[in-house]
């Protein structure tokens, strides 16, 4: 699993789940110039954002761990936001400023969740996304599992900060029922919550369904596969180490950090994802199931060149 190469940061979200509102205001703060680091500038920020300092720090943290801001200078610890941030975010054209759309949570979740085999930077939810096999769960087993896959790793994790960042996950993405099945509204604190990705059944335990995730559009989609078919042609280094134009099937459903791993797909859910897919794209992205043998290919010339996001225009304003 390559698991002992990845960086842990477990911490950093002050225990705090992503809110409404706050990605907008920090996208804002970004954007102005302001510091995602400086202690200097912490008043300032809570001032402007109507946020505790505890809160103000959470939400630069998960700026960050959402992949919506580059550093652009480590010394003085400087971000702007990732081009893809501009065009969701900012300006008079923005795809979808507020986040209105269950397709911006969904991509959202992509760009969180999604990571590389090797040198990931991993949290419980990335390790849940991409590592958990169950559907069941509860806090103390997660708690376990999580444990047991660093077992070898450098770093020691403690109870105490594991067992917060449990917290953070299932309070980010859980969604509590009342006993008429009605969604409770304290659900809704976190967008996350929105998609039905983990859902709580008692005090304790809580179910991750496989699912053909049908509010997941198929542009967003399209830009987990892309991403994903694109780093697969990456080293460990980061530089391209093959121009393969096919993956299978299975791996586009189980690999870490694939499509079928961070939406929770079923096998049914992937293939009806990627028929959209191939119609959307014209058939340049393809799928085949020949004598049991399941790839999918695409037909582009060079796919680092090619951008993810090239089909979210169709999704955001219908072009």
């Amino acid at each position: 699993m390559n698991i002992e190469s990845s960086s842990l940061k477990f911490s950093g979200h002050q225990t705090f789940p992503i809110r409404y509102g706050w990605i907008y205001k920090i996208i804002q703060e970004v954007d102005e110039g302001s510091s995602l680091s400086s202690k200097e500038n912490i008043e300032d920020q809570m001032r402007s954002m109507g946020m505790g300092k505890n809160m103000v720090l959470s939400v630069r943290h998960w700026i960050r761990t959402l992949n919506l801001v580059v550093c652009t200078d480590k010394k003085d610890q400087k971000y702007e936001l990732t081009d893809l941030a501009e065009k969701l975010f900012v300006g008079e054209n923005a795809y979808d400023e507020f986040i209105d759309k269950i397709g911006t949570v969904w991509l959202l979740h992509w760009l969180m969740q999604s990571i590389n085999a090797h040198n990931a930077e991993l949290n419980t939810a990335r390790w849940f996304f991409n590592y958990f096999n169950g559907v069941r769960l509860d806090k103390l087993q997660l708690a376990k599992e999580i444990q047991l896959s660093l077992a070898n790793h450098d770093k020691k994790l403690t109870e105490s900060t594991l067992n917060k960042d449990i917290d953070c996950l299932l309070q980010m993405y859980g969604v509590r029922k009342t006993a008429a099945t009605k969604v409770n509204e304290d659900s809704f604190t976190s967008p996350f919550t929105e998609l039905g990705l983990i859902s709580q059944v008692s005090t304790k335990d809580y179910r991750a369904e496989l699912s053909a995730q049908k509010s997941l559009p198929v542009e967003i989609f399209a830009y987990a596969v892309i991403d994903y078919m694109t780093r697969k042609q990456l080293g460990p280094n980061g530089e391209k180490e093959n121009n393969n134009n096919t993956l299978s099937f299975d791996s586009l459903l189980n690999d870490i950090g694939s499509p079928g791993r961070v939406f929770r797909l079923t096998t049914a859910g992937l293939s009806e994802k990627l028929d959209a897919l191939e119609i959307l794209s014209e058939g340049k992205i393809a799928w085949t199931d020949t004598q049991g043998l399941r790839q999918v290919q695409h037909c582009y010339d060079d796919l680092q060149s090619v951008d993810p996001g090239m089909f979210l225009k169709h999704y955001y304003q219908g072009e």
